[in-house]
């Protein structure tokens, strides 16, 4: 996907990910996405840093290009094969002859196709040694490029680095040379005439006549390499393409070098990939034209999917665009399935968004721009997990059509779905089981938190290794089910093992199963079925309500590797653990789903409610009538169902009296989207807990279920969350006993609805964003003691005045979300425009206008709770996300995350010595957005001075990410030096911005991994300068993964060594001694840039 174009502007565009902050829950997809696996790649970016670029550069000039420099290129001689290292390229240049036209470029397109490269540059040396640093570089590098330009010679530290690279080269144990001759010719170069003559008429004066003789040894040996040779010089821009050509040739055959001899995993931590994933390198056939297809194929757990994953990011730099879409399977049982799954690959190739107009509705549109459109990428996919329903030209059309060099990745269990793919050309892999040797290093990682058994244990670990037969997801299970357990209860699984058939993979699986306690067992069926994808929350409250306890029986179910819990509370299954759990219902009865515990299979759910069958087994059910045409709903039809606690139906319409039904329902979720003017009544509500009324587009106010509501005095959990039918609000239970209420983008209440508080004084979560009311009446918000979580976003009411005041009552608020509506900012912003209007109107008139501006403003404010309004914050907050002022902001002593966004008031920010700064402690994540950030001074800063200011006063040192955005007002920054900490940094759109103090020197920030700094025209890129490092050596900035700098002022920046750089942006480029700017960007995935 990287790479370098240039027509007169530019050239590549790449993608930006705004910023974006989403808190709320999604309703996942009725049994998809039911797959979630625990991802191989590196932990995402902060949600303001962009992955990609996508800028659209305009290209409407076009420049004359003198005929591209010639040269001559032929292939270096074969090597030995190459032994892993740190780095693989060592790149030496003289840096004024190349750097900004050659060298650095190479060493950007190198990295660019990951190859790890130290790129040296003798400037930053000094003495007549080498320095121990370089000296392991050269040693670690196994492949060196020696750039010999005119002035190399004249550089002792070139020669000694080319004379020490000369010598390794002998010994044959792997290094070689492949020289590029810049602007001189070989013979120069291997006989010293020429300007290398003049070049050692001068050492001869300085240096003794052995040192002279390695460097002219070193000279003539590399002289007869067969390398590239540069011939000619032309203008910087024609210069540059001549120069993209043969750095490409380079590259290749760099990368030649380096594909036919290295590791191409590299990754410790998956025990067992290197062999799979170099035969699935071998069979993708990279250089080869056309489009090639090849599949995996094995029993499930056997860790295909693993194999597919570490291809698809070993391989992310070879193409254009990329998706990998998982769990196709699962995914295709859904409504959407076939469409979900196209909606998903185009989104990802063609950086598009589900809500984009003329988006994805049908199969047929999907297939056609597939075919039209992401075709005409040079595209890796990855198809996880297809069976027997999967026809792939009904999903993405014909292979063939696809951008030569495309590649397709498919992964199955059934050979015979494979080998009908891509016309029988799919080229197939059978994933193997594990050896004796790496099944016991994985089994001793999850037994032992080790490499090898413990003393003792040696024998048993050797024979139940035997016995999971090589199978990595039975070895990771087995082995957690017996971390820290005696003896005797291993002995116990190993007989257990060997009473299991061959491959019989569930059973195997189900010994950790069976050593679970009964709540443990029943929590993990409930999510094999139900729950993957979902929070934890949920779940939870209803199983608490049923007497288990759910915090210790997740912890037992992640404890044994049986369930993962993702970063959003949400609950994590691997399939093959998620089929058995579903295995162990099934078999309590085979022919008969009735009577069965749980019912998740939407055509067994909908015989079951047909015909009226059903027992005392069922205990959840789900039924969708998008599948089978269930009908109407009645009483009769649940009749058998006494012990049901958990029902979800979608697209159903219930119709009729339902007293006295389902008696223990505890779980109710019914987005209602069908009416024809019947509506239950008498809905149990006696045991609800959860009732999830969320999407219903035909949820009404007449609706029979709001009745009992009142009188439910269990229910914990209310979500009516969009739900746009909805004119007025239900009476809320009168026990209290509310937890849970969502009315997020209930955007279609009556403009006087009053919002009744009075029975909700146990809420932990009280969601109104994006929704208007008359009033807040039957008390106060400040009332609700417990509430942890309140989401106030465009959120309007005619008393909001006294809401805002009443927050700082909240002392148990954890989590804030309060910005003011798109209306009151306009209105704020028509009362600003009010004022600057007709500036030469008499003095009078003029005077009159401001009178009124200012009230404007001041009702604007009002209505908008502009900054005097929200007065104090509660000091248990540790998350804030808002556009208002916040009084007592540096009292919130407990605050981890805190986003300041569209403010029209200040954010001002105290000098370092105030010890209420360092109260602040705990402070993590920060962003200000549209914020004006005022510095205020010491009492010893003079007041105009703004810079002095700013270099007083410091931010948190606890501070991990920071993003600063679009502060257009901003001069000056609070001083970074003090961050070290700090993981994420960006700058973007602060067009004032002209210094970041403390960026000079990016050695103290150790933790740093992402550097963003966006469309600030006056920094220069010089504060990079002081960090590239001084003659002393160059600077390495171990920690840096990806960097972006673009439309800053300056040229190109002298970077530091980046040895696990993985992105890197840099544009637009200045060309030194050019006046004329030329935007070149570069962006491009890498590993490592030094």
């Amino acid at each position: 996907m990287g790479c370098i174009r240039i027509c007169g502007k530019v050239i590549l565009a790449p993608i930006v990910i705004p910023y974006k902050l989403c808190f709320r829950r999604k309703r996942p997809t009725p049994h998809s996405n039911n797959n979630i696996r625990p991802s191989l790649a590196p932990p995402p970016p902060p949600p303001f840093l962009s992955a990609s670029t996508y800028s659209n550069l305009n290209d409407n000039t076009s420049q004359q290009h003198q005929q591209a420099p010639s040269f001559d290129s032929q292939q270096p001689s074969p090597t030995l094969p190459l032994p892993t290292a740190d780095y693989e390229v060592f790149l030496s240049f003289r840096g004024p002859d190349t750097r900004h036209q050659f060298s650095e470029i190479l060493g950007l397109f190198l990295a660019k196709n990951k190859i790890r490269t130290f790129l040296d540059d003798n400037e930053l040396r000094q003495g007549d040694r080498i320095a121990p640093s370089l000296a392991k570089a050269i040693e670690q590098s196994k492949i060196y490029i020696p750039i010999l330009s005119l002035k190399y010679a004249e550089s002792k530290w070139c020669l000694n680095e080319l004379a020490e690279m000369v010598e390794r080269e002998k010994r044959n144990d792997g290094h070689i040379i492949l020289p590029i001759f810049y602007l001189v010719e070989p013979r120069d170069v291997g006989h010293q005439t020429g300007p290398y003559e003049v070049a050692f008429q001068q050492h001869a004066r300085k240096y003794d006549a052995k040192t002279i003789l390695s460097w002219k040894n070193a000279l003539q040996r590399v002289g007869k390499i067969k390398g590239w040779t540069v011939k000619s010089k032309d203008e910087y821009v024609s210069s540059f393409i001549s120069h993209a050509t043969i750095i490409d040739r380079v590259s290749s055959v760099v990368w030649s070098h380096i594909n036919r001899s290295e590791d191409l995993l590299g990754a410790d931590e998956f025990v067992g990939m290197d062999d799979h994933v170099e035969a699935v390198m071998e069979k993708l056939s990279l250089d080869s034209p056309g489009t090639i297809m090849v599949g995996l194929h094995g029993f499930g757990g056997i860790g295909k999917t693993t194999i597919a994953r570490v291809v698809y990011h070993k391989l992310a730099t070879r193409f254009e665009r990329r998706c990998f879409l998982e769990d196709v399977r699962t995914t295709q049982e859904g409504k959407d399935g076939i469409i979900s799954l196209q909606r998903k690959l185009i989104s990802n190739i063609m950086i598009t968004r589900d809500s984009d107009p003329g988006y994805v509705d049908d199969v047929h549109r999907g297939r056609k721009l597939i075919q039209d459109r992401v075709s005409q990428f040079k595209v890796l996919i990855i198809l996880d997990d297809v069976d027997e329903r999967f026809d792939f030209k009904e999903v993405l059309g014909d292979p063939r059509k696809f951008v030569s060099g495309s590649r397709f990745i498919v992964t199955s269990r059934n050979t015979k779905i494979l080998r009908s793919l891509n016309e029988n050309q799919c080229r197939l892999y059978e994933v193997r089981p594990m050896n004796r040797k790496l099944s016991l290093q994985l089994f001793c990682r999850s037994a032992f938190q080790g490499n090898a058994p413990l003393p003792g244990y040696e024998t048993l670990s050797q024979e139940i290794v035997q016995r999971t037969e090589g199978v990595p997801l039975v070895l990771k299970v087995v082995g957690s089910s017996l971390l820290r357990e005696e003896k005797s209860f291993w002995e116990d699984t190993l007989l257990r093992l060997g009473k299991i058939p061959h491959k019989e993979i569930i059973e195997r699986l189900k010994i950790s199963y069976e050593s679970l306690d009964y709540e443990a067992k029943q929590v993990f069926l409930d999510i094999a079925c139900f729950y993957i994808g979902r929070r934890k929350d949920f779940p939870s409250y209803m199983w608490s309500d049923l007497g288990f306890h759910p915090v210790t029986a997740i912890t037992i179910l992640t404890q044994r590797s049986l369930l993962k819990i993702g970063d959003d509370g949400d609950l994590q299954m691997h399939d093959q653990l998620r089929d058995m759990g579903r295995a162990i219902v099934r078999e309590e009865n085979i022919e008969q789903p009735w009577m069965r515990s749980r019912v998740w299979d939407k055509k067994e759910a909908t015989e079951l409610l047909q015909n009226m069958k059903g027992s005392n087994q069922v205990k959840a059910l789900v039924v969708d009538d998008a599948y089978d045409n269930v009908g109407k709903l009645k009483r009769q039809h649940f009749l058998n169902l006494p012990k049901l606690r958990y029902f979800e139906a979608q697209q159903v319409e219930f119709i009729g009296d339902f007293i006295n039904i389902l008696p223990n329902i505890r779980w109710l979720c019914l987005p209602l989207h069908k009416s024809e003017g019947h509506h239950p009544i008498n809905f149990p509500m006696e045991n609800l807990i959860i009732l999830d009324l969320n999407c219903s587009s035909n949820l009404q106010d007449d609706w029979g279920g709001w009745s009992q509501i009142k009188m439910a005095k269990k229910l914990k959990v209310m979500d009516l969350s969009d739900c746009p039918s909805l004119t007025k609000l239900p009476d809320f239970p009168e026990s209290g006993s509310l937890e849970w209420l969502d009315l997020s983008n209930v955007n279609g209440l009556d403009s006087g609805v009053e919002l009744d508080v009075g029975n909700l004084w146990n809420l932990k979560l009280l969601h109104l964003s994006n929704i208007k009311i008359g009033r807040i009446t039957g008390g106060t918000i400040g009332t609700m003691e417990s509430l942890q979580d309140l989401d106030l976003n465009d959120f309007e009411c005619d008393n909001l005045k006294e809401v805002l005041v009443d927050i700082e009552e909240l002392t148990s608020l954890e989590r804030l979300q309060i910005t003011r509506s798109e209306k009151a900012i306009m209105d704020y912003q028509l009362s600003k425009e009010e004022e600057d209007d007709d500036d030469d109107d008499d003095e009078e008139e003029e005077e009159d206008k401001q009178i009124i501006a200012a009230q404007m403003e001041a009702s604007s404010n009002q209505e908008a709770g502009g900054g005097v309004l929200l007065g104090k914050l509660p000091t248990s907050l540790k998350l804030l996300y808002t556009s208002y002022k916040v009084v007592n902001l540096w009292e919130l002593l407990e605050l981890e995350d805190l986003f300041v966004l569209d403010s029209n008031s200040e954010l001002e920010i105290p000098p370092a010595d105030e010890d209420s700064w360092w109260k602040v402690s705990k402070l993590k994540s920060m962003m200000l957005k549209k914020t004006k950030i005022e510095v205020v001074p010491t009492t010893s800063t003079s007041q105009s001075s703004s810079s002095s200011a700013s270099s007083s006063c410091m931010l948190p040192s606890s501070l991990t990410s920071l993003l600063i955005w679009d502060c257009l007002e901003s001069v000056w920054l609070p001083t970074l030096e003090n961050l070290e900490n700090l993981i994420h940094l960006a700058i973007k759109e602060c067009s004032y911005l002209g210094e970041i103090q403390g960026l000079d020197n990016l050695l103290q920030f150790n933790k740093l991994e992402t550097l963003e700094l966006t469309s600030c025209p006056l920094l220069t890129s010089t504060f990079l300068r002081g960090s590239a490092g001084t003659a002393a050596g160059k600077i390495v900035i171990e920690s840096l993964r990806e960097l972006c700098i673009r439309k800053c002022g300056g040229g190109i920046p002298h970077l530091p060594s980046f040895p696990r750089l993985t992105t890197l942006e840099i544009g637009p480029l200045t060309p030194p001694d050019n006046d004329d700017q030329v935007n070149i960007y570069l962006y491009m995935n890498i590993q490592g840039y030094t």
